[in-house]
């Protein structure tokens, strides 16, 4: 695989990835690629893991790249700490999700998002998804379908909520989970 196809593939799950951070880590040592014999880079699948385990240290698990470098372990090391932050500054948000603030404003521009002084998983996730989108050249005008949704959506988990018993706990996240995984099999059941 070349480099552009290996930021393809990587991006899918880690959207800050480009041809110059994987670059880099080259240089710093971190992954050691072979080339051909015209100089071209050409990924094993051993060198895609390594580069994703060493991004999934920097992004989840919050190593440094000298961390990383000095602790071989850490690449051999299968076994991860769960820390999870609650609260992302803007900045860190779309680092994380690996989106512009160029395409953030776009999103805010559409009435998507909007601007706050901090933000949780659920809005990282779906700043993941919104990348994933702008990375396959996908804008937020292509997604006005999913206001009408999300209009119709609100509606139904309000109706669910009032068939619920006067002395139930309103659970209106659980609501949204499972209707949420209905749509999703949903599609995916027509797709395949």
């Amino acid at each position: 695989m070349n480099i552009g196809e290996v930021v393809k593939n990587l991006q899918i799950k880690y959207p800050s990835v480009t041809i110059s951070r994987i670059r880099f880590l080259e240089k710093e040592g971190l992954v050691n690629i072979k080339r051909s014999p015209g100089g071209t880079r050409k990924f094993t699948r051993r060198d895609i893991e390594r580069i994703a385990k060493i991004i999934e240290l920097q992004e989840q698990e919050f190593y440094s790249l000298k961390a990383i470098k000095n602790n071989p372990n850490l690449l051999k090391n299968s076994k991860s700490k769960n820390i999870t932050i609650e609260d992302y500054s803007l900045r860190d948000l779309l680092k994380q999700a690996g989106l512009s603030k160029e395409q953030f404003n776009e999103l805010i521009q559409y009435d998507f998002e909007i601007e706050k002084d901090n933000y949780n998983n659920n809005d990282l996730n779906r700043m993941k998804s919104w990348s994933y989108f702008f990375s396959i050249g996908l804008e937020p005008k292509n997604f006005s379908v999913i206001k009408s949704i999300n209009e119709r959506s609100n509606d139904f988990v309000e109706f669910v909520q009032s068939l619920l018993p006067d002395d139930a706990i309103p659970d209106r996240e659980n609501i949204i989970k499972n209707y949420s995984n209905l749509i999703r099999s949903y599609l995916l059941k027509n797709i395949f």
